[in-house]
């Protein structure tokens, strides 16, 4: 809110605008997703206790293996980010204190009372400081959650695979068994649909519980990226490289971290299909087979993370938008 109003009470130019328009953009972002994540809290819940609850649950060696290898995935990935944010809420604190040094409040900010005193100086610097490394923190848990969120629809699309290869497997090598009868009654063809079923409410829950928070996000990449980019380009001096470069290059990989989530549901979701294509239907009774096709047909369709039909979250759409920040910046120049 202080950025905010330092560009409605102080800016005189655009280029004091586009100098604080970054730092004020994503902080206003950070609490529109705030604002979602608790409006969306009970959905939430529900979605992770899914996640935890039969048919998603690993029921055996194998798919406990698969569910550990993706567990290890996004604890490893949210280990970098976290690093990766806070080298970045580390160079603005840094610019925070050299603003400090110079008697100006960091980051520009504007705040509605007196601060020609030392202590009310010192107690509204800090005061922006410490909202910086909360503002960093949230950010961190929400892309962090949005990532393991797709893993885990990841995962599951590993471990009915993996359910669909064992089963094809027993019919071959034991087709009139009596294990393999126990094995039918305990994991069927129709359960495996079910579980398919369930992994496409999955992801289209979690459509629906982030749509707002992507289309934002992606809208909102693309002013950052070309501001900050204009911005350095321009003003290239230490306290820019300890602050703007590290936040842009963090920019690029928060964004990337959508694009590649959403690209690794589509790519596993449309797998199932061949590993159904693979199974030899020989075995399999007429009702089996028509379960297959069922698998099959609707594998065919790719399961994708949307936001209305502007918004796809894809490595292709990562492109674009690099495309769309690069032309926005080339616009800007001519000014």
């Amino acid at each position: 809110m202080t950025l905010f109003l330092h560009i409605v009470f102080v800016s005189e130019t655009l280029e004091e605008v586009i100098a604080i328009s970054p730092l004020c953009i994503s902080t206003i972002t950070i609490f529109f997703k705030i604002f979602a994540v608790i409006i969306n809290r009970d959905q939430l819940i529900n979605l992770i206790e899914t996640f935890e609850s039969k048919p998603c649950k690993a029921c055996n060696k194998d798919e406990i293996d698969v569910q550990m290898k993706f567990d290890r995935s996004i604890r490893s990935y949210t280990i970098y980010y976290i690093l990766l944010c806070t080298f970045s809420c580390s160079g603005a604190v840094a610019a925070g204190i050299f603003d400090i040094l110079e008697r100006r409040l960091p980051y520009n900010a504007y705040v509605p009372w007196d601060c020609t005193s030392l202590l009310a100086f010192l107690i509204s610097s800090l005061t922006l400081i410490i909202c910086l490394i909360v503002v960093t923190t949230i950010n961190a848990a929400t892309e962090t959650t949005i990532l393991g969120l797709c893993l885990q629809t990841c995962a599951q699309f590993e471990i009915l695979k993996h359910r669909l290869a064992s089963m094809a497997k027993r019919e071959v090598l034991s087709p009139k068994s009596p294990l393999n009868n126990t094995f039918r009654k305990t994991c069927t063809l129709s359960e495996n649909v079910s579980h398919h079923l369930c992994i496409i409410r999955l992801v289209q829950e979690i459509n629906y519980l982030y749509r707002h928070v992507i289309f934002v996000q992606f809208f909102v990449s693309i002013l950052v990226l070309c501001s900050t980019v204009y911005h350095v380009s321009s003003h290239l001096t230490v306290k820019t490289l300890t602050t703007l470069i590290v936040f842009l290059f963090s920019m690029f990989v928060q964004i990337f971290i959508y694009c590649i989530a959403g690209d690794q549901v589509t790519t596993k979701s449309f797998g199932l299909s061949e590993v159904v294509y693979n199974i030899d239907w020989t075995f399999m009774t007429i009702s089996e087979r028509k379960d297959l096709l069922m698998i099959m047909k609707r594998s065919t369709k790719p399961v994708k993370l949307t936001s209305s039909f502007l918004v796809t979250l894809s490595l292709e759409s990562y492109g674009n938008l690099l495309k769309a920040t690069f032309s926005a910046f080339n616009l800007l120049q001519q000014f």
